[in-house]
């Protein structure tokens, strides 16, 4: 958490207020937030408009007018957040970029396992220093497309974002697995970005078992879950995402989701389940729980 609805919801808000901006100042306070490289590299993006907002599964991208990247990864807690700058920081803070007409976008992060990174600057770290931060030839070569902005090579080892696949590539992917389907749905080398909500929200609409060993599917249960995984996470994302009962998902403004209030058998336990009444059972599926009913999934 946050998931590819979450996510995108988020990029949409900082391409709504952002786009076009140009970046005034770039200050980090939290060293791990930029752990991959010296956090002063962050510095070459001053005085860079911010031409695009892109997104690979849980990923976004952040295009700057020079072609540099910014990727910010939430993780479990991770939140970007506009405020003006005469509004005290919350706890947690651990970057704020300032822009120009603009509110500040700040970068809040409790467990400080979300990230911001440059693309292609991780070679700074090298014992023999690489090539110099910045030039030319410390740019890290990039793979596909993310809306738009070259993937940078840090992703490349990614599945295909789970908005775009179809019934061939899950086929193909799944294809001698025998692996269960929820523990393959979660696996962001398959598909990136469906985690533990939306596996088990998608497989409920595909009326299949998430504990299912993920290679016997048929050509039609393929062509359900293809089906599922694109109408719940477009469903999720017109409702803003899922706000838990942690409340640590919000969107750039500060608002709460409302998808968790579609949510057929994600944490409902005992409860009935909304498409036949059965009550929604919980499993352990490899080190993960999964929710499903029995009656409706097979």
């Amino acid at each position: 958490m946050p998931e590819l609805p979450e996510v995108e919801t988020v990029r949409r808000g900082v391409s709504r207020l952002y786009l076009g901006r140009k970046l005034l100042q770039l200050s980090v306070t939290g060293p791990r937030t930029v752990r991959r490289h010296d956090p002063g590299l962050l510095g070459l993006l001053r005085g860079r408009t911010l031409c695009s907002v892109g997104r690979h599964g849980k990923y976004l991208l952040l295009g700057w007018d020079d072609g540099q990247v910014l990727v910010a990864h939430l993780r479990m807690s991770g939140q970007l957040l506009a405020a003006k700058p005469s509004e005290p920081l919350p706890l947690h803070t651990h970057a704020v970029l300032r822009f120009s007409g603009a509110s500040d976008l700040r970068f809040v992060d409790p467990r400080t396992f979300g990230e911001l990174f440059l693309a292609g600057m991780g070679r700074a770290f090298l014992p023999d220093g690489g090539a110099r931060p910045g030039s030319s030839a410390d740019v890290a070569p990039m793979a596909a497309k993310a809306g738009g902005l070259a993937l940078p090579e840090e992703l490349a080892g990614l599945g295909p974002d789970a908005l775009d696949v179809g019934p061939a590539h899950l086929g193909a992917a799944l294809a001698g697995r025998r692996a269960p389907l929820k523990a393959l749905l979660v696996d962001q080398r398959v598909l990136a970005g469906v985690g533990n909500i939306y596996a088990d929200e998608i497989c409920h609409v595909a009326r299949l078992r998430p504990d299912r060993p993920a290679g016997g599917l048929r050509p039609a249960e393929l062509r359900r879950l293809a089906v599922a995984t694109h109408t719940v996470l477009t469903e999720a994302i017109a409702a803003g995402g899922s706000t838990l009962s942690d409340q640590r998902y919000r969107d750039v403004l500060g608002e709460a989701g409302s998808y968790q209030f579609e949510h057929k058998v994600y944490g409902r336990a005992g409860q009935p389940c909304m498409s036949c009444g059965r009550p929604v059972e919980r499993a352990t599926i490899g080190a993960k729980g999964a929710y499903f009913c029995r009656r409706c999934q097979r």
